[in-house]
């Protein structure tokens, strides 16, 4: 709904589970906003930790708790909170990560042009992010462009290897409930998500600037550490028929191989899918050799490595 200044409502879904430690500064990420005509809907599912203790610190009026009574998983979690919302707009932030301050005015003033030539009702938006912690050998803003007019979200993500990360997605409500999150997906819920949502037609508005951070730690809560390479598999062959076969080998390429290469007995095999992708100049070279190079640094090493480098970019910044 729009409000008594003409501006759109924005609900702010936030699902969670057992992240009492981090949550407190997503949600300071959403108050601290330049855009402040919002509300923030905070999806507990049944942690066993007490987030409904952290979400009382804050004194904000626009804040909504919900628990779930029974652990559901992240896309229930999304579900709940999309079934709740009031907005016309729906922005998505996982409880680990963070937007910059001018995240949703950066998206709205790009929705609001954008809508002279387009329904409102079937935009989505999303924008570059930043992975932190930044490491030395590799890329930490993504992506390198947006999804061109005539370009499937499969050849975008898996061919031309683009990113959309969830946390940067704002969508109108009407679009949410129609789509919705696929239930039961131990992981590739977003990539579900935005493929599906091209399914029912959305034209996608990219924003061009980094309005989100992406904290990918190392956390066992995390569905992109989960190593169920089968599970991938069985995921994107539900998408045969109606992918094309070069985007299932990007899809392979970018989130089986890696993990296949961390499985002894299918290494060889790993490695030979590496190389085909090489030839079908569908993984650069860089890549590949930091795959492998990756696999040869032991981890401890990876870390102090990593340890180093952030105390150097420090020394440099003084």
């Amino acid at each position: 709904m729009l409000g008594h200044d003409g501006k759109f409502l924005i609900s702010v879904i936030i699902p969670t589970y057992n992240r009492s430690d981090l949550i407190l500064r997503a949600i300071a990420s959403v108050i601290a906003q330049s855009y402040s005509h919002l509300e923030i809907i905070i999806v507990d599912d049944a942690s066993q930790e007490d987030i409904a203790g952290v979400i009382k610190q804050i004194d904000d009026c626009r804040i909504q708790y919900i628990r779930h009574p029974h652990n559901l998983g992240g896309s229930e979690s999304r579900n709940t909170g999309i079934k709740h919302a009031q907005g016309e707009l729906i922005a998505f932030l996982d409880s680990d990560d963070v937007w910059l301050p001018n995240k949703l005015q950066t998206q709205v003033d790009a929705v609001v042009q954008t809508t002279l030539q387009h329904d409102l009702h079937s935009l989505v938006c999303y924008s570059k992010f930043k992975l932190s912690p930044q490491v030395f050998y590799a890329q930490s803003i993504f992506p390198s462009r947006g999804k061109q007019t005539q370009e499937t979200i499969p050849h975008y993500l898996w061919v031309s290897r683009g990113e959309m990360l969830t946390s940067t997605l704002l969508i109108s409500r009407e679009l949410a409930l129609k789509t919705l999150f696929k239930p039961g997906l131990i992981k590739h819920q977003d990539l579900d998500f935005v493929i599906r949502l091209e399914q029912e037609g959305a034209t996608f508005i990219f924003v061009p600037q980094v309005l989100a951070i992406w904290h990918n730690e190392s956390r066992s809560d995390r569905t992109s550490k989960i190593n169920d390479y089968q599970f991938s598999l069985s995921w994107i062959d539900t998408y045969r028929g109606s992918i094309t076969d070069r985007a299932i080998k990007g899809f392979i390429l970018k989130e089986v191989a890696p993990k296949m290469l961390l499985d002894y007995q299918k290494r060889p095999q790993a490695i030979k899918i590496l190389i085909e992708g090489l030839r079908e100049q569908l993984i650069p070279l860089n890549h590949v050799l930091f795959l492998l190079i990756k696999q040869a640094i032991p981890r401890k090493l990876q870390l102090a490595l990593k340890v180093l480098f952030q105390k150097a970019k420090l020394i440099g910044n003084t």
